[in-house]
């Protein structure tokens, strides 16, 4: 029978020498002889038609352990099984990664909606009469401290992005917030706001969502700090009393370019939904 050393093993299979010898200590792959004079490693053809399966397997994303109880081989089982429980992991790893490309393709679609707004003449707000469509969306609830004098908009996104890391939840598309009160919202005096963003349904706990939409109501954009936000109430409340359009009080503000998009306030882009209705 030929011997080949180590370092021959390692120039024919395309493997470090420091790999080879780790594998010998932990096991998986041991050379046949060792000279007992020189304390040489020595593999055999057989010991080492073995590497190339060892890096197919650690390809495909089996563990150096697994992989050392599938190189028994002994029956068809012990791989069968292996591969069953491999395709399982694959497969969620897959779903995973669908979830993550639905959603980062939405907040590039949304950078591509706040780019387009932007790229807009700068002039009088246009209010729209439009329809809001309906659809399903995580809700949860935030009660403002007196002590926090901080922008709502940080303090929503930060209990937001918990919220979905704790339940493995992707969220996606414009955040939305909700006040029950338009003259509260404008004056500061609010004290608690309603959060909504679009996630992944499937993963959500149906508790945690609720559907918004299916009404009318009056649109415009505004742009710039949110500081002057208020402007822009004022102006879509007084343009509803000269047309003579009953508003039910209550407003959403749809995040579109924001803190979590740009450091320059004057390129944020938000979309103030004021619902018609008396």
């Amino acid at each position: 029978m030929k011997w080949y050393t180590i370092g021959e093993v390692a120039k024919l299979c395309n493997i470090p020498i420091r790999t080879l010898r780790y594998y010998d200590d932990i096991g998986l792959l041991k050379p046949e002889r060792i000279a007992p004079e020189t304390n040489y490693r020595y593999y055999s053809i057989e010991g080492m038609r073995k590497i190339p399966v060892i890096k197919y397997y650690k390809q495909l994303g089996f563990k150096l352990e697994d992989i050392s109880r599938m190189l028994e081989r002994s029956n068809f089982d012990v791989l069968e099984d292996y591969m069953a429980k491999e395709l399982l992991i694959v497969e969620k790893q897959m779903a995973e990664l669908q979830k993550k490309h639905f959603a980062i393709k939405e907040w590039q679609r949304l950078l591509e909606q706040g780019e387009t707004l932007l790229a807009e003449p700068t002039g009088e707000n246009k209010i729209e009469i439009s329809s809001v469509p309906r659809y399903r969306t995580l809700k949860f609830h935030y009660e403002l401290e007196k002590s926090q004098n901080v922008d709502i908009e940080f303090l929503y996104s930060n209990l937001l992005v918990e919220i979905c890391n704790k339940n493995n939840i992707y969220a996606y598309g414009p955040f939305m917030l909700y006040f029950d009160n338009v003259d509260q919202r404008i004056h500061h005096t609010f004290t608690g706001v309603d959060c909504y963003t679009a996630v992944i349904e499937e993963e959500t706990n149906e508790a945690m969502t609720t559907e918004v939409g299916g009404f009318e109501a009056l649109s415009v954009v505004h742009k710039g700090d949110y500081r002057t936000i208020s402007d822009t109430y004022g102006k879509v409340q007084d343009w509803a009393k000269e047309q003579g359009i009953p508003l039910q009080g209550a407003s959403y503000e749809r995040y579109i370019i924001d803190p979590w998009s740009t450091t320059v306030s004057d390129n944020y882009i938000t979309e103030l939904i004021l619902p018609i209705g008396g």
